[in-house]
């Protein structure tokens, strides 16, 4: 992890209720920048994850600007049978882009809810 102060950096995701996993990442590389794990939950997950969530970013972009479909990709929602992956842009850091991955709980979150979570927190670490 290169930011030491990930826990207090993704204090405001952890919140999100069925909160299972949050990291940023280097979108071209797939590196883990911070990442915050829910304790007793699931066996470390943040590398595979972080490099899955480069991969459908860069793929999703290809599509969206192939689709003409406006301003470009705002966020991307996985859903599998027990989980959500949940991945949106943050901004750019001298030349790499930044992504913010979220895993949480489908049983227990509100989609609309950690959307919005994550939508505001973006928004704070971009300005």
């Amino acid at each position: 992890m290169i930011l030491p102060a990930a826990d207090e950096l993704l204090a405001p995701v952890t919140a999100i209720d069925g909160f299972r996993l949050g990291c940023l990442v280097d979108a071209a590389t797939g590196m883990v920048l911070a990442s915050k794990e829910n304790p007793g939950g699931s066996p470390p997950m943040s590398a595979d994850a972080s490099a899955g969530a480069a991969d459908i970013f860069h793929v999703l972009t290809l599509l969206s600007g192939r689709l003409a479909t406006g301003e470009g990709l705002q966020d991307v929602t996985v859903t599998f049978s027990d989980s959500f992956f949940m991945v949106r842009p943050v901004g750019l850091t001298g030349e790499s882009q930044i992504l913010l991955l979220i895993m949480a709980d489908r049983q227990r979150t509100n989609l609309a809810m950690a959307r919005r979570t994550i939508r505001d927190f973006c928004a704070s670490l971009a300005s």
